[in-house]
C-alpha cells in the first residue's frame, strides 16, 4: 500500500473533522506504538484492565465492572475507531486507508495512528469500498483483536461480531449525518457487509428516522446495561 498514490495526510485531516472517532494520527518513525493487528492476548487483557478502571471511576473500583463488559465496550470502541476513517476515506476521497497499518499504545486510550503515507484508489465504487472494509477491518484487524479477547477471558465471539456490526452502523450514521452527499453510498456499504458471512445475523436496518438516516438494530447486546448506572443503547436487541 506504499506504492505511489494519493497522499494520506490530507485525507486524514479531512475525515478526522467528522468526529473524534474518525481521527487517525500519523505514526512517526521511532515512536513506540504497536500495530493494532498484532494485538496479543496479554495486550488485550491490559486494554480491558484500562477500560475497567475508566468505567469504574466513582464506583467501588474495577471489581464493580465485569471483565466481559469492559472487553465488549473496548472492542466496540476500537471497531468504531477502525471502521470510521477507513469507510470515510473510501467514500469521501476514493482511497484505500489500510487499518492494518494502524498503531496504538495498549493499556492507554485508543488513539490510532498510521504508518501509511500514500493510498491506492478505490476500484468498483461502493462495492469496492465494502470489499476493502471487510478485508482490512471486519475480517482483518477487528477480528484479530476479537480473537485475542476471547482467548484472554469469557466474552462471546458472537457478541463481538455484533459489536463490529454496530460500530459499522454507527460510523455510517455519523458520516451520513455530517456529509449527506455520501449517505446513500455509506448505507449501501453497510447493507452489503451485513449480508456477508462475516456479519450475517448480527443486525439489520429497520426503516429511517426523522432525519432520514437508516435505523439499525443489532441482534446481540454489548452489555452496556450491566455497568453501574448503565442503560440500553439505541440499537440494542433488548429493546424488542
Amino acid at each position: 500500500m506504499e506504492a505511489a498514490g494519493v497522499p494520506v495526510r490530507p485525507v486524514l485531516d479531512d475525515v478526522g473533522r467528522t468526529n473524534p472517532f474518525f481521527h487517525v494520527g500519523v505514526w512517526a518513525d521511532g515512536v513506540g506504538l504497536r500495530a493494532v493487528g498484532e494485538c496479543t492476548v496479554t495486550e488485550a487483557d491490559r486494554q480491558v484492565a484500562h477500560v475497567r478502571g475508566r468505567l469504574a471511576r466513582g464506583s467501588d473500583g474495577p471489581a464493580a465492572v465485569e471483565w466481559r463488559v469492559a472487553a465488549s465496550l473496548f472492542h466496540q470502541g476500537l471497531a468504531t475507531r477502525l471502521l470510521s476513517p477507513v469507510l470515510a476515506a473510501g467514500l469521501c476521497h476514493g482511497v484505500l486507508l489500510d487499518a492494518r497499518s494502524f498503531g496504538w499504545r495498549p493499556g492507554a486510550p485508543i488513539e490510532p495512528a498510521t504508518r501509511q503515507r500514500t493510498a491506492e484508489p478505490v476500484r468498483g465504487g461502493a462495492a469496492g469500498v465494502a470489499d476493502w472494509v471487510e478485508e482490512t477491518v471486519v475480517t482483518g484487524v477487528a477480528a484479530r483483536v476479537a480473537e485475542a479477547l476471547t482467548a484472554a477471558g469469557r466474552v462471546a465471539p458472537g457478541l463481538l461480531r455484533g459489536n463490529t456490526a454496530a460500530a459499522l452502523a454507527g460510523a455510517v450514521r455519523a458520516l451520513g449525518a455530517d456529509r449527506p452527499g455520501v449517505r446513500a453510498a455509506a448505507e449501501s456499504v453497510a447493507r452489503d457487509l451485513l449480508a456477508r458471512p462475516a456479519l450475517a445475523g448480527t443486525g439489520a436496518y429497520r426503516g429511517v428516522d426523522a432525519e432520514g438516516l437508516a435505523v439499525f438494530r443489532r441482534t446481540t447486546c454489548c452489555l452496556y446495561y450491566r455497568l453501574p448506572g448503565g442503560g440500553l443503547c439505541g440499537d440494542c436487541a433488548l429493546r424488542d
